[in-house]
Order: C-alpha cells, then structure tokens, then sequence
C-alpha cells in the first residue's frame, strides 16, 4: 500500500500541469506553434487583452475492480480551474492554475477523507512562450505509511537562472539548483502548448519542456521532448447544454428525440517521448472554436484523462472535464 500511495502523490504533484516544455536542446525540432495563439483574442475587441478562464470537474476513480464505467468505483471529487491572462501591451502572458480534490470517506486506506491542493503560477512570453518565471505550492494531507511530499517550488528562467524547492513538512528544508540560460517552456504549461501546435487526424507534434520538480528528484536540469499525437477519428464529448452558448450545434437522436450538444474533439495523447515514458495523458481538445459575442477561442482543452499503474495493471484513474468556461474578465 505504501508504493501505491507514493504513485498516487507523485501523480497528484505533476497530473495537473498539468502533466514540460524546453528550448534548452536542439536535439529534436519542436513544432511549430499557432499565431495566432488559440487563446488570443483581437486587440480590436479586447482592450483589456486576451482572457480565458477554464474551469473543471475533477473525479478521481478506483480502477482495480476493472477500467470500465461500470467496474470502476469513484473515490474523490474536485475542481481545477486554468486562468490565462494575455495583456494588449506587455511582454508576458500569466497561467494560474488552482487545484483540490477531497476523498470520499469511504476510499481506500491511507486517502480515505483526506483533501490536497495544488496552485501555479507561469510567467511566459507572450510571444514566444518562454518561461520567464514559476511558482508551484502543493499541499498534502498527512498519510499514514508515507512521507508527505508537500513543497513549494519557485524557477527563475530570466534573472537568476534558478529555481528552488522548500519541503514544507520537512522542517523547510530547501534546495536549490542552476537552470540553463536557454529560453524554457514549463512544465506546468503543456496542456497549452500542445494545444497551441497543428491539431490534426492522425497527426502529431512535438515540444519539449523542462519539469522542475523532476530536476531537482534527478539532481540536475531534466528536460523531455514531448509529443501529441492525434487518434485517426474524432470523438464527441457531451458536457452539457451550457455548451450552446458557445455555439455548439445541437444533436437529436431521431428514435428517442432527445437534443444533446456533443463536442466533437480531437483525441490527442500526449506523452514523453523516451523508451521508459510511463502513461499519457489523453485530452480530448474542442475541433471547432467556442465563441462568445465578438470573441472565439479555438482547441478548449474539455477532457482530460490520465491512468495510473501498479504492476502494469490500472488501479487509478483521473479525469478532468470542462464545466464552464469564460472569455470575460469578471
């Protein structure tokens, strides 16, 4: 139990940011990426610049029983919202991202009632996406049989070229280490860059990113080239009606009658692209813009996915899904 739950908190400090980009290597091409960004409005009609804020559902599922809907036991609920802030002048575009999720009291030992939180913060340019700066805190509940891996994590890209890491239930000890002097991508940046490259049928592309955390469990700047790569067929996600807002077409089933409003996504899984590279996440990306007034952002990330193993067997399973989505500054 002891191996799972370790597998379980290193999922919980790195699933979300989401799941690492850098031009610290020529080694592998990246990509080319949109202009303009999916995410980039008109500065015509938005004087205040570029906003998106994302929010999503979170369901963490027990899946030793089997992968099925009907085999698998939910175990904890949550919510994560992605918040990205373009400015109409200015060099950099910030990412918040804020996580929690609380088990039910009825979920496996040692997680059973316990509630962790994950928030970040990426600085980046607006135009090339280099990480300027980082800012990572996760908090864990205590848990019997396992070290609490609760830290806060800082990366400098642009100043002084480091980054460090404070154990928070570790008495604070803290480390540091030196990053390259190459313009970066973050980790806590992939869901947007794979987005803001080619989605396509059959298609793949490729970026790669530097993963902070990793760095410093490795003991040195660790870097992966990661690669999307897209299913033959699109699929359709039903998310609700509220979708039709955003102008989704509906859909009704010429038997029963019933009027859905499927979005049809890209099936895109992205992984790292090394021999020994564990799972993927799989994130299915809207095919078709969600517009709202005068603005229209394009690839929305509406489903997220991503499996854990123990012993080559899934025993976990994590699934973020879109409920509501805005291009308006509150």
């Amino acid at each position: 139990m002891k191996k799972i739950v370790k597998n379980n908190l290193c999922v919980a400090l790195c699933a979300l940011t989401a799941l690492s980009v850098c031009a610290c290597s020529t080694v592998q091409s990246e990509s080319a990426f949109d202009s303009p960004r999916p995410w980039h409005d008109d500065i015509k009609i938005a004087l205040d610049g570029s906003y998106e804020k994302l929010d999503y559902a979170v369901a963490i599922y027990d899946t030793t029983g089997g992968v099925d809907d009907d085999k698998r036991v939910k175990i904890a609920d949550g919510s994560m919202t992605f918040t990205l802030s373009e400015p109409v002048y200015g060099d950099f575009t910030t990412l918040d991202m804020s996580f929690s999720v609380t088990y039910s009291a009825d979920a496996p030992s040692p997680d059973a009632g316990l509630t962790d939180t994950i928030t970040s913060r990426v600085l980046f340019s607006t135009i090339s996406l280099a990480a300027k700066e980082m800012q990572k805190t996760v908090s864990l509940a205590d848990r019997d049989g396992t070290d609490n891996l609760s830290y806060e994590l800082t990366a400098d890209y642009f100043g002084s070229h480091e980054a460090t890491i404070k154990f928070t239930a570790r008495d604070g000890e803290t480390r540091k280490l030196a990053l390259s002097e190459d313009t970066c991508h973050d980790n806590e940046m992939i869901f947007m860059l794979a987005r803001a490259q080619a989605l396509a049928a059959e298609g793949s592309t490729m970026f790669r990113a530097v993963n902070i955390f990793d760095s410093f469990a490795n003991g040195k700047l660790t870097e992966y080239t990661m690669v999307a790569a897209n299913a033959s067929d699109l699929v359709a996600v039903d998310i609700g009606d509220w979708v039709k807002d955003f102008g989704v077409e509906p859909v009704t089933d010429e038997q029963t009658g019933e009027t859905t409003y499927p979005v049809s996504c890209y099936n895109t899984s992205i992984g790292i692209n090394a021999e020994r590279h564990g799972p993927p996440y799989v994130v299915n990306y809207a095919e078709k813009p969600f517009v709202r007034g005068e603005k229209s952002h394009a690839k929305l990330p509406i489903r997220i996915g991503y499996s854990q193993y123990e012993n080559s067997r899934a025993f976990r399973y994590t699934e973020y899904t879109l409920t509501a989505c805005s291009f308006d500054r509150a």
